[in-house]
């Protein structure tokens, strides 16, 4: 599912982010991305995502060769991803329907078809009595779970979460991740950043952790 072979990523302004990474994460793995503040655990996931280039190095996301990709197919794959980030990124004046619908209405599907994914995916996350609910109106935990809805309604091979308990109470987080552990064996590759040890330690998977850009770790935890 993904390949880096030596993967180092620099800023304009001379930061090294990333440095040597290589690392390969199979198809239908659940893989935590962990490390302190500032470790490059970001910046892997934009660049699993192609929002960020790497500097050097190699690396293969779903088959693509992220070095030689063209910008008409960056589309392509990031069809096959769902992205989740800390903050959810609602939009505010719009219902929780028409918010998980959304990338379903970009990519021009029929009303009949938006309308059946968006109801299976919020049922999913058990937000299907609150598809006319506008997101101001929801609790922290809620409005996470309208961003997961969202992420996975385009059927992704693929998810990338940046910390998506970091604003929840330990209970939430911890519900939070079991949706993802439905996910992952449904057959989803997931991988997940997040600083809170405990919270990851709790679900056993893969951890691959991050220091100053360097991969210093590839550990199971019981």
């Amino acid at each position: 599912m993904i390949e880096l072979h030596r993967v180092s990523k620099h800023y304009p302004n001379g930061y090294l982010a990333l440095d040597d990474v290589t690392v390969c994460i199979k198809t239908g793995e659940f893989i935590f991305l962990t490390g302190h503040s500032g470790a490059g655990k970001s910046t892997l996931l934009k660049i699993f995502a192609a929002i960020e280039p790497v500097s050097s190095g190699d690396i293969i996301v779903a088959k693509h060769n992220l070095r030689k990709i063209t910008s008409r197919r960056v589309p392509y794959l990031r069809r096959q991803i769902g992205i989740i980030l800390q903050t959810p990124n609602l939009l505010m004046d719009k219902s929780v329907f028409d918010n998980v619908a959304l990338p379903l209405v970009i990519a021009g599907y029929s009303y009949k078809e938006i309308s059946s994914r968006a109801r299976a995916v919020l049922a999913k996350v058990s937000l299907g009595k609150k598809e006319n609910c506008y997101p101001y109106e929801l609790s922290g935990g809620e409005q996470q779970r309208i961003a997961i809805a969202r992420a996975i309604i385009n059927k992704p091979s693929l998810l990338l979460a940046d910390e998506p308990t970091g604003n929840l109470d330990p209970e939430l987080a911890n519900e939070i991740m079991c949706l993802f552990e439905q996910f992952n064996q449904l057959g989803m590759t997931i991988v997940i950043a997040s600083h809170d040890l405990d919270l990851v330690n709790r679900f056993g998977h893969r951890q691959l952790i991050l220091e100053k850009g360097k991969l210093i770790e590839a550990s199971v935890t019981a």
